[in-house]
């Protein structure tokens, strides 16, 4: 576990995953002894938004080995506004990360359980999820453990093989079922 705290977003440095927002709520809670990293290609539309950035956020851009940087945090955060189910919820859940996220950046997140969610687009209250976890180290700990336990439990490979399997097998039955009433 990181000295500091320290927060991640991994992704697309782009408006619809709500880095601008989380920018701006870094940039109002002014936490001492914490840093946020922003692990991502930064887009032309967020380029705005990451001018005079404060000396507590880093900009590591495109990072091949994120499994480091997410052993580096203390929390993952990924506000996005519109997503299918972000890779980047199941891979700091099976780091071990607590998570702050949105309704739509998948089911990974369940609130309370293993992370908190929040609405997209709402700076107070991004700002004030991450201080609750950034004021106690204990329930993001618990929080990130029960993250790893759901992903270990629900979303490996062989979860998604199975659940992709069972899907072909339906597809195929319907075929056949159809196949069979128009002869």
């Amino acid at each position: 576990k990181p000295s500091i705290f320290r927060a991640v977003f991994v992704g697309a440095l782009i408006k619809r995953k709500g880095v601008h927002c989380l920018i701006e709520a870094w940039r109002r809670l002014r936490l001492p002894s914490a840093e946020l990293w922003l692990a991502g290609h930064p887009h032309a539309e967020i380029q705005p938004f990451l001018k005079d950035l404060p000396d507590n956020v880093k900009l590591l851009g495109f990072t091949k080995d994120i499994v480091k940087v997410y052993q580096a945090c203390s929390l993952h955060i990924f506000p996005s506004e519109c997503e299918g189910s972000a890779k980047s919820t199941y891979e700091a859940a099976a780091c071990g990360l607590a998570q702050i996220t949105t309704r739509e950046s998948g089911d990974v997140v369940v609130d309370g359980e293993n992370g908190l969610i929040v609405p997209p687009n709402d700076v107070e209250a991004l700002m004030v999820a991450i201080t609750s976890l950034y004021e106690n180290p204990k329930l993001r700990e618990e929080l990130g453990q029960r993250g790893r336990e759901r992903v270990v439990q629900h979303f490996t490979w062989d979860h998604f093989r199975e659940r992709l399997q069972g899907a072909y097998r339906t597809a195929l039955k319907l075929k056949s079922n159809e196949v069979t009433t128009t002869n």
